[in-house]
């Protein structure tokens, strides 16, 4: 895997995971947070990075620079990993 799939495919998790905790908030009545904004960032922030993954672009060569490829998988990781606890939890 490239390092532009690796980092761009983060920042889709990190988006979808901000989409389903806006969900989940919209399913329990008493959280103090407005949860519209959850999703739209999510949706957002997946939207920008699946159409530069889909379309082969690389953010002007910044997609494969290593620090962004970490921040990338790091963000996915963190928000799939916390995510995963608050759905299940």
């Amino acid at each position: 895997m490239n390092r532009r799939a690796l980092s761009l495919g983060g920042f889709v998790v990190a988006g979808v995971s901000q989409v389903l905790l806006g969900a989940a908030m919209y399913a329990t009545p008493d959280t103090p947070a407005n949860p519209l904004f959850s999703v739209l960032g999510g949706l957002l922030v997946a939207g920008v990075f699946v159409r530069a993954l889909l379309r082969g672009d690389d953010l002007n060569g910044l997609a494969t620079r290593p620090l962004f490829v970490a921040v990338g998988v790091a963000a996915g990781v963190i928000s799939a990993t916390l995510t995963f606890g608050v759905l299940i939890a």
